[in-house]
Order: C-alpha cells, then sequence, then structure tokens
C-alpha cells in the first residue's frame, strides 16, 4: 500500500475549460462521467462549481459543490440550534471522487477539509450553517470517520441518505483558538492537467 500524502503536497485548482480530466478514472463510472461530461455545462449553468486535486502535477481528486438548505427536523437535538428557522442554509458536496489510483492516501479526507474550508469562506459573506451530502451507503463510514459527518435520522436505509457537517462549531473552536482556516490553496494552474 503506498503511503498517504502529506496535505502540503495536495493543491486545489478549479476546473477550467482548458484543464485535461480524460485519464480520471474512480471506481464509479456515474463520477467519471460527471467530471467528463457534465461539470463544465454544471458551472456555465451556475448549477455547481467543481474543484480538482492534484498531487504533483496529477490530477488525484475533484469534488463539486451546490447550494442546499436542510431542514430543522432533520438535524438531530445535540445541533443546539438557538435561533429557530425551518429550514437552514448549506452547501452541499454534490460529487466527490477520487481516482481508483490513489484510494487510501487521503485525498478523500483532504476534500472533506477543503469543503469546511470553502463553508467557512462562504459564511463570511453569506449564510452558511451546514455542509450537506448525499452519500452512497458504501460511503457512510467515510464521511461519519474523516469529516465528523451525521445522517439524518429516518434516511439511513435509502439509496443516498442525506448527512450533514454542523460549521458553527468549528468556526466558534478557530476563534476562540485565533487560528484561521483557509479557503483551499488554489492555484492558477497545473502544467500536466491543463493543455498547452
Amino acid at each position: 500500500m503506498s503511503p498517504r500524502f502529506s496535505y502540503d503536497e495536495l493543491q486545489i485548482i478549479p476546473y477550467l475549460k482548458r484543464c485535461k480530466v480524460s485519464g480520471f478514472e474512480s471506481t464509479s463510472p456515474e463520477l467519471n462521467e460527471f467530471l467528463k461530461e457534465d461539470a463544465l455545462k454544471n458551472q456555465e449553468e451556475l448549477i455547481s462549481k467543481t474543484y480538482l486535486c492534484c498531487y504533483s502535477n496529477r490530477l488525484v481528486g475533484y469534488v463539486a459543490f451546490t447550494t442546499d438548505i436542510i431542514k430543522k427536523k432533520d438535524v438531530q437535538e445535540e445541533e443546539h440550534l438557538e435561533i429557530s428557522y425551518k429550514e437552514y442554509p448549506a452547501i452541499k458536496i454534490a460529487r466527490l471522487a477520487v481516482d481508483k489510483r490513489y484510494e487510501r492516501r487521503g485525498v478523500g479526507r483532504f476534500l472533506l477539509l477543503a469543503a469546511v474550508g470553502k463553508a467557512l469562506k462562504i459564511s463570511e459573506e453569506v449564510g452558511c450553517r451546514f455542509i450537506t451530502v448525499d452519500s452512497k451507503q458504501e460511503s457512510i463510514g467515510f464521511y461519519k470517520k474523516s469529516g465528523g459527518f451525521k445522517l439524518v435520522r429516518g434516511y439511513e436505509k435509502k439509496k443516498y441518505p442525506t448527512m450533514y457537517f454542523d460549521v458553527l462549531p468549528t468556526i466558534k473552536e478557530m476563534k476562540a483558538m485565533n487560528t484561521e482556516i483557509k479557503d483551499f490553496s488554489v492555484a492558477e494552474s497545473t502544467p500536466s492537467i491543463t493543455k498547452n
């Protein structure tokens, strides 16, 4: 088994038309197809925004975001929602995939941390209390263990159960420690995944 990447070795770039993604292969044909055929169109239509994760100028994973809401009734009581609304604003991890050649090396967890960074950045400009994801059944353990996500009660047996992460405790903890999480370390381009 290959060693895990250090997070200093991984880099996030926005998905642009000039980026080469044809060699990306996760274990999910659906996620491969989204990246190669739908992601750019979704960006043009303002549906979702995709970011590529690179290691040493190679595409190793990607994450796509869109907006979402989560209903108060779906959030567990221990979240202590002090202001009572029926729905709360969120960003949704619309897609998250790791190239099968780089699985189990920390890329997925890095992409989850990037999602938290993105939510924190958005929350400085507009309301964004939660991160949500409609997980595949086989990915539930990953989101729980790697990101601290919780299942919406009653959704456990669905094909794609909804999970959520409350951003507010992370923000409070960072303020208490006077710490900053940056919104990705976005690079302008990476030579081997952009067309000449």
